[in-house]
């Protein structure tokens, strides 16, 4: 695997053998990363010839954009290196390239500014995501979609992480995430907080999670040990509303 610099996550991925630990990657050289821009102009115009609505580039949760952003996983000194204005290069780059392939209006992007997921960490990160957010607004972007706090985990911020203010930067549609249920979704969406609210693992166990919400109806609770994979159990046979309903 690829990445700014050739530093291994201690982390955990998962394989045909099960999860294991995270191989070394080897750092991108500066010529390459023209081709890895094109990979996601490549992966738009492919979405969009098969009838996608749209795309989200994914900047968050320890990936390859967001090791560039970061200053943990980002050691160059090359232009994608250093100063924030340099780690957030590739982004930027990425969003202007896609946008062109693709209009704003269509092209959305993930972020994970507090976020230690697969082991990352900025040594500044509101600075960081303060100023990247700025740059955001010229884009025009569909929304902005933000995991507020840890990954899948706390949604309390540390000192000096102020999310409020990265929310209020942003010009566009912003798109909350993490740890929310019905009743948070409603009272922030109500509140101003956000303008949608995302839901990701409770669509595993409720594939039909969009009408239960609207009936406030309960729940099915996922079962974690099929989350990475296998055969059908945990992936398709989680009962439907309509299914417990009759039973």
């Amino acid at each position: 695997p690829v990445a700014p610099s050739a530093i291994t996550a201690n982390m955990k991925t998962f394989t045909a053998k099960g999860f294991e630990q995270t191989s070394d990657p080897r750092a991108l050289n500066t010529e390459e990363i023209s081709r890895v821009v094109q990979d996601y102009v490549h992966a738009t115009k492919m979405a969009k010839k098969a009838g996608f609505d749209g795309v989200e580039v994914h900047g968050a949760n320890g990936y390859l954009i967001d090791q560039f952003l970061k200053t943990k996983t980002n050691k160059r000194d090359d232009q994608y290196g250093g100063s924030v204005e340099n780690r957030a290069r590739l982004l930027l780059e990425v969003l202007e390239a896609v946008t062109q392939e693709w209009d704003g209006a269509h092209v959305g992007l993930r972020l994970s500014p507090f976020s230690p997921a697969n082991d990352i960490a900025d040594d500044d990160a509101q600075e960081t995501f303060e100023y990247v957010i700025k740059q955001l607004n010229q884009f025009n972007l569909a929304y902005l979609h933000m995991v507020e706090g840890a990954t899948g985990g706390s949604r309390e911020l540390a000192e000096g992480e102020n999310l409020a203010k990265l929310r209020d930067l942003f010009e566009g549609v912003y798109m909350a995430n993490n740890g929310y249920d019905r009743a948070l979704a409603i009272e922030t969406v109500k509140s101003g907080k956000a303008d949608l609210v995302a839901f990701g693992r409770p669509y595993i166990a409720n594939p039909d999670l969009a009408e239960r919400l609207e009936r406030d109806a309960p729940l099915n609770e996922g079962n974690t040990d099929t989350y990475y994979g296998g055969d059908a159990k945990g992936y398709t046979d989680y009962p439907s509303l309509e299914d417990a309903t009759a039973s």
